[in-house]
């Protein structure tokens, strides 16, 4: 059945909604690629109908090829062993290329996210919150990027504690420049590094919009440790309260600094305050 995802994530882009509309309608993606190949595209809009001349199952076959060749897996949303609470989610991705195991989702696992330009102070307390929750057998999640990122994942590898990371890009693709070594060291500790997007997907604006729901939808709870008014850490944030996560923030270490401000509203909503571990923790084993 993978191929004829891959065929209909060709014809419908990834992250698009519509690929659960479609296969919902003719019934499973395999029905979905004959009827539409035998003319019947009535439940495609007119430019996805114009989209037809430009895909092929050969080449959902090539790309299939060719993540077999790279040691990347491919799973989709009716495999077993596809992320159980990434299924809840709205729009959930109906395919995921990935390279490292999974199963360490099947833990308690927590997604952690803040800014790129992480202050000394964020370094400090994210480095010890992330470190003892990993301790204690949480999966920690983050977005492979520079700032918070990089501390929540780098406190999982020093323990050699699984973590897992989710790409903006395509899951060969070198982004953050020169993530490749952190990439391998997630795999000897048992982690994964996922992304929806094709092989060879360089990143963009939208293409972390899009990244954001992953990382929401894979985990119980979203800690925010840093984020600016702007911050994309705050869609996440979003995303987890859409699914009836828990969201975590960080106090701001002063409030009239603009590097912290964005988690403000949640507070205010009830977000829980982060001072250590135990207040992640505590949530989910008391």
């Amino acid at each position: 059945m993978t191929k004829y995802y891959l065929w209909l994530l060709q014809l419908l882009r990834p992250a698009n909604p519509d690929i659960h509309r479609i296969i919902g309608h003719y019934g499973d993606p395999k029905t979905a690629y004959l009827e539409i190949s035998e003319g019947d595209t009535s439940a495609l809009s007119e430019e996805e109908a114009l989209r037809l001349r430009g895909i092929s199952l050969e080449k959902a076959a090539e790309i299939e090829d060719i993540c077999e060749k790279s040691g990347v897996n491919i799973i989709t949303l009716t495999d077993g062993d596809y992320p159980a609470l990434l299924k809840e989610i709205y729009n959930p991705p109906a395919v995921l290329f990935y390279r490292g195991s999974l199963s360490c989702l099947e833990n308690l696992s927590i997604t952690a996210v803040g800014s790129r330009a992480v202050t000394p102070y964020i370094v400090k307390l994210c480095s010890r919150v992330c470190t003892d929750l990993a301790e204690n057998g949480v999966t920690l999640v983050s977005g492979m990027a520079h700032g918070v990122d990089s501390v929540v994942h780098n406190a999982c590898v020093r323990l050699e504690k699984p973590t897992v990371g989710v790409l903006a890009c395509g899951i060969d693709y070198d982004y953050p420049k020169g993530s490749r070594e952190l990439r391998e060291k997630i795999l000897m500790c048992g982690g994964a590094y996922l992304t929806e997007l094709f092989p060879g997907t360089s990143p963009s604006p939208d293409y972390f919009r899009m990244r954001n729901r992953i990382l929401a939808g894979l985990s119980s709870g979203t800690a925010v440790f840093q984020a600016g008014a702007e911050s994309g850490a705050l869609i996440t944030a979003g995303y987890a309260l859409d699914e009836n996560r828990d969201v975590f923030c960080v106090p701001p270490p002063d409030i009239f600094d603009p590097r912290y401000c964005g988690v403000v509203g949640f507070l205010r909503d009830g977000a829980f305050p982060i001072f250590n571990h135990e207040d992640i923790l505590d949530m989910y084993t008391t």
